[in-house]
């Protein structure tokens, strides 16, 4: 009867100290927080998500050209001004057409113009100072892709030409040499031509074209004078007599020649008269 009340304390004490123990080592630690909201365990912070890296920006490659018709007193003189502003930002000027009026009947001339683009803005604000601006058209094209494809080609072309010099200068059959000389030959002519594209295109990139219509402000020459008062009504007179006896002139100078050939027909027509006129009894 006393071993009894022994084993069951022993037991009561056994169940009490496994129950602290599972107490203790039961729950897993909670992960705790700092304070910007990262969790950490055992002292070490969660690693985070990385956040993604925008993808660097293309230089864009833009071909801006422009179309100007400008009214002036002096399309020629207009011309030569504007080729100053030009060469004033190291352009250049690659065409000039001049026209009297003969065939259009107003008188103008025609530039085309090369400036660097950085300065497009400030040559064009200076050639609108040269008279009256009828219209303006600026256009803007973008040739990234143009270019971008342009030069991964050329690169391509360039590794395949290095490696045919390298096969002919290693190659021993002739077969193979004839063969290896033929790629290369059709490679350097399609790297040429890319070439030259590229160049172009980059020439296109670096000067904007400039198309510039210098056209007189009347038909035929300036605008007509403004008439006033009884000064102005004399001078107005004047310069209409001034004007009919120039054209009279321009008309007698236009007949000359036909009065000429009228002359010597109405001449040999009276000496044949007269010799006809002589023999009759």
């Amino acid at each position: 009867m006393i071993k009894l009340p022994r084993a069951m304390a022993l037991a009561c004490g056994a169940a009490a100290a496994f129950a602290l123990l599972t107490s203790c080592t039961g729950a897993p630690e909670r992960p705790a927080e700092t304070s910007d909201g990262t969790a950490e365990v055992a002292g070490a912070p969660l690693p985070q998500d990385v956040p993604m890296q925008p993808p660097p920006e293309v230089e864009r490659d833009l071909v801006k050209t422009a179309s100007m018709t400008i009214v002036v007193a002096d399309p020629s003189a207009a011309a030569d001004k504007a080729t100053g502003i030009v060469d004033a930002a190291k352009g250049r000027v690659d065409r000039r057409t001049d026209d009297a009026g003969s065939t259009t009947g107003r008188a103008g001339t025609t530039v085309t113009l090369r400036v660097p683009a950085a300065d497009l803005d400030k040559a064009m604000r200076e050639l609108k100072a040269l008279g009256t601006v009828e219209r303006v058209e600026v256009t803007t094209d973008d040739v990234t892709a143009q270019r971008v494809d342009l030069d991964a080609r050329i690169t391509a072309l360039r590794t395949s030409v290095d490696r045919l010099l390298a096969i002919m200068r290693d190659a021993r059959d002739p077969d193979a040499l004839i063969k290896a000389e033929d790629a290369l030959s059709e490679r350097q002519a399609e790297l040429d031509s890319l070439r030259a594209q590229r160049e172009a295109l980059g020439d296109s990139i670096q000067y904007s074209t400039v198309d510039v219509s210098f056209v007189a402000d009347a038909i035929g020459g300036p605008a007509p004078k403004e008439y006033r008062g009884f000064t102005g009504a004399v001078e107005r007179g004047w310069d209409a007599m001034v004007s009919v006896a120039r054209h009279l002139v321009l008309l007698f100078g236009l007949l000359l020649p036909w009065l000429a050939v009228v002359a010597v027909a109405g001449g040999i027509g009276y000496g044949v008269i007269r010799l006809v006129g002589a023999r009759r009894p």
